[in-house]
């Protein structure tokens, strides 16, 4: 949904989010914004955080770490 909303620059460049976009959005005090600069205008998108429940591919995964070269490996295959 698209929605057009004017907020109010505070001191020291403070922004206050209304709390029903923030509920909506699921917002919550400390999280993290990305700002993007696009043609003139600025772009705020959540960071997400990683799911820690389901392990990353090189989170302690013996079959990646065991796949991987030394930096002398990699120079005795040039």
């Amino acid at each position: 949904m698209t929605e057009r909303l004017a907020v109010q620059l505070q001191e020291e460049g403070v922004l206050i989010l209304p709390a029903y976009l923030r509920d909506r959005i699921g917002l919550k005090t400390g999280d993290i914004l990305e700002l993007s600069e696009l043609d003139g205008g600025i772009l705020l998108t959540p960071r997400r955080a990683v799911d820690k429940k389901e392990p990353g591919i090189m989170d302690n995964d013996p079959q990646f770490w065991n796949k991987l070269k030394t930096i002398q490996e990699m120079l005795e295959d040039l």
